[in-house]
């Protein structure tokens, strides 16, 4: 007979993942990202053993969702390319690296939405999982603005980072991304405190003390993402109430009311929307850095568009955006560019429009369950749960249009634990769940899934050995940069860049940055001949057109490639 798992145990799993991502460093690191993704394939296991609940018919597959992005990125592994060769219209990858590594991710999605609706199953569990994610907002904000405060460029005020890091996140944006997720949730566990209080006594002492410190941690939040000073965080809060204000006001009993009432959500969100664009363009006109920050934006949003009709159907390859990216880069945009910074635009040029398509039905299909299920809840507590998980559901989505939080795996979790809660949501939207004590799967079953989830766990341990060639060549960069120069030169430094440069290539073929590194480091260890070689193949596929377009500005890109060239003296 098999050992039965207590609920405790998958709740506790929830919770340990939940708050390992957003303190992990988002999960940015291959460790982390293992870790991440072993603790998912472990909670759907604990589920299983436990025995399935029954869940709301639209939880029972929605779930199928990110295990389809999973096997699309399995089929487009089966094909690799290179990313100036031409494309068949079949999946394909030109990153595969990449690629192996997002359907192990995406695996792990799957796993975690399939997991929580049997977790959240009752309103006591819904409770607790909202306060714990208010919890986590409000230690993450008073921590970072300590950071902030004493001027501190360090995680945990111990291990050195870039500038501009907020609390436990290199960059603040992503920190910002959970702080209004965080933020809404405490907004609708301060909304479900408050009931019609006894005309005479009144609220209790205790009953205003608890309203006065969720007001204060809620306060607390939203400080913390002014600190991270993210504009687009900003934004999406009132687009995401405009968004939950249109659907709640079908509450209104008379129809000319309800009219009034999503037509006012409507303008509020133009409204917010002119005024942001006003804002930014005035800053841009006065020499403002962020704001040309944003213009560098919408370079890459254009140059994009070409990339999307070269790949329309399925893409490029999931993690395939900074491979395949520098073949559109335009001239004016200098730098390394990892991501999109649309995380909507991004998975259409990795999975196409066949991705894109998907992302949107399950968007719409979970915002028609979930407004129905917050429209007919009866109990007013669960109401404004489900109002907090909708609004902060809403604006991860806007904030994913102009940011890659979804590229950041500590905040996907978070996202898709409240998604999981939304799904939930039919059972105990009336604190009427009924407690049904699930059955325990056969032996032969049991260990079949034990089997499984070992596999799955190696492979995702695999990467936190082994690391990826992006962060190859980023650690050879470094020894490059601490070489020196001149009679000071560690020769030492330099050959060790050189090594590692080259395994990136290996690793990563149309890499044209680590060909580069090790083109530039094989001439300062007066290898000229080969140098010249691998910078020849690193030119070759950064300048390698595809598909290039009769557009003015893409003719104006070729010929200053040509000209860059020449000046290299690759090109006569």
């Amino acid at each position: 007979m098999m050992p039965r798992v207590p609920s405790r145990v998958p709740e506790g799993l929830l919770y340990a993942l939940t708050a390992f991502g957003p303190l992990a460093f988002g999960c940015v690191e291959p460790w982390s990202r293992s870790v991440l993704e072993i603790l998912a394939f472990l909670l759907a296991l604990s589920c299983f053993l436990r025995g399935r609940r029954d869940v709301p018919p639209m939880a029972s597959w929605f779930w199928l969702i990110p295990a389809s992005f999973a096997a699309l990125g399995a089929l487009q592994g089966l094909t690799p390319i290179a990313p100036d060769l031409p494309r068949p219209l079949a999946p394909f990858t030109a990153a595969p690296h990449a690629t192996h590594a997002s359907v192990l991710l995406w695996a792990a999605y799957a796993a975690l939405l399939w997991s929580v609706p049997q977790i959240l199953s009752t309103h006591e569990a819904a409770r607790r999982y909202c306060r714990l994610l208010f919890g986590l907002g409000m230690a993450l904000a008073t921590q970072g603005m300590l950071q902030a405060a004493t001027g501190s460029s360090k995680m945990y005020w111990l291990r050195p980072a870039p500038l501009g890091v907020f609390a436990s996140y290199y960059n603040r944006d992503h920190a910002a991304n959970f702080l209004l997720m965080a933020m809404l949730i405490g907004l609708g566990v301060l909304l479900s405190k408050v009931r019609r209080w006894p005309a005479v006594d009144g609220p209790s002492r205790e009953q205003l003390n608890s309203l006065a410190f969720l007001s204060a941690g809620v306060a607390l939040v939203f400080a913390g993402i002014v600190v991270c000073g993210s504009r687009g965080a900003l934004l999406a809060i009132p687009l995401a109430g405009a968004f939950v204000g249109f659907l709640g006001a079908d509450f209104a009993k008379r129809s000319r009311e309800r009219r009034l009432r999503a037509a006012a959500a409507v303008v509020f969100a133009a409204f917010a929307v002119l005024f942001t664009f006003r804002l930014v363009g005035a800053g841009a006109e006065a020499g403002a850095l962020t704001d040309h920050a944003i213009a560098e934006r919408f370079l890459i949003y254009a140059d994009s568009w070409s990339w999307l009709r070269d790949s329309p159907v399925f893409g490029t390859g999931l993690g395939s955006f900074e491979t395949v990216y520098p073949s559109y880069q335009n001239l004016d945009l200098t730098g390394l560019v990892e991501h999109a910074h649309s995380d909507w635009l991004e998975l259409a040029l990795e999975t196409g429009l066949a991705g894109l398509l998907a992302a949107l039905a399950a968007a719409c299909l979970l915002t028609v369950g979930a407004a129905r299920t917050w429209l007919t809840a009866e109990s007013r507590e669960m109401r404004a749960l489900i109002a907090g998980a909708l609004c902060a559901a809403a604006a991860f989505a806007f904030h994913s249009l102009f940011e890659f939080s979804f590229q950041i795996p500590g905040n996907a979790v978070v996202f898709l634990g409240i998604v999981g809660l939304l799904l939930s949501a039919p059972l105990w939207k009336d604190k009427a769940a009924a407690r049904v004590r699930p059955d325990a799967p056969p032996a032969w079953r049991a260990a079949v899934a034990v089997a499984c989830f070992l596999g799955v766990a190696r492979a995702a341990a695999v990467p936190a050995k082994a690391e990826d060639p992006t962060r190859i060549r980023r650690l050879a960069a470094a020894l490059y940069g601490g070489a020196g120069t001149g009679a000071k030169t560690d020769v030492g430094a330099l050959r060790a860049a050189l090594g590692l440069s080259l395994t990136a290539a290996e690793l990563r073929p149309f890499d044209s940055k680590a060909l580069a590194l090790a083109g530039i480091t094989l001439g300062r260890l007066g290898r000229t001949v080969d140098s010249k070689t691998f910078l020849e193949r690193s030119w070759a596929i950064r300048f390698t057109p595809v598909n290039i377009g009769k557009g003015d500005r893409r003719a104006r890109n070729e010929e200053r490639q040509i000209s860059t060239l020449k000046s290299l003296g690759l090109m006569k």
